[in-house]
């Protein structure tokens, strides 16, 4: 045991310089400052996206569908932002015990959604998912009728990001 923290301490400072030297490459300042702000954003609470007053990096920005599953509290919106030419999802994280409910649900379960990859994913997550996703991607659809050359990006915080995430991994919707 002392020898693999041994290890684990001496490859540790290896694996952060590698992960820095990627990342570095495609990290995008602007970009994560938008992501943080609509993240935020998020926690204003569903009955307020649409005339939410958006400022800083996301000036601009316009709700057009508002994400919401009674069942487990997940919320978020869609909208896109012209100054970026891009349409967002974004998702707001952990604010509520039906949250907490999802986040405590880790068995694995199988992603079906991308057959693909022959994989499991969090159990709890990707139910909170499966609820609100149909009317993710037709507000998407609907958005990208509109601004074909826009691109999808997805955005949250805490809860938010593993909804994001599984969202993003569905990328005949993102395209």
């Amino acid at each position: 045991m002392m020898m693999l923290k041994l290890f684990l301490l001496a490859i540790l400072p290896l694996a952060f310089a590698y992960v820095n030297e990627t990342l570095s490459a495609s990290w995008d300042y602007n970009q994560a400052q938008i992501g943080l702000w609509l993240s935020a954003a998020a926690y204003c609470g569903k009955s307020a996206y649409k005339s939410h007053v958006f400022k800083g990096p996301t000036t601009g920005f316009v709700v057009t569908s508002i994400i919401s599953d009674t069942a487990t509290d997940t919320e978020g919106y869609v909208g896109y932002l012209p100054s970026d030419k891009s349409i967002y999802v974004a998702f707001r994280g952990s604010s509520s015990i039906r949250n907490w409910i999802s986040n405590l649900d880790a068995w694995k379960t199988s992603y079906t959604s991308f057959s693909e990859c022959n994989c499991q994913v969090h159990k709890g997550f990707y139910e909170a998912e499966q609820k609100v996703i149909g009317g993710i991607i037709s507000a998407v659809k609907s958005l990208k009728t509109k601004y074909p050359s826009y691109s999808v990006k997805t955005t949250g915080h805490s809860l938010g990001t593993s909804f994001s995430l599984l969202i993003s991994s569905r990328n005949s919707f993102l395209v």
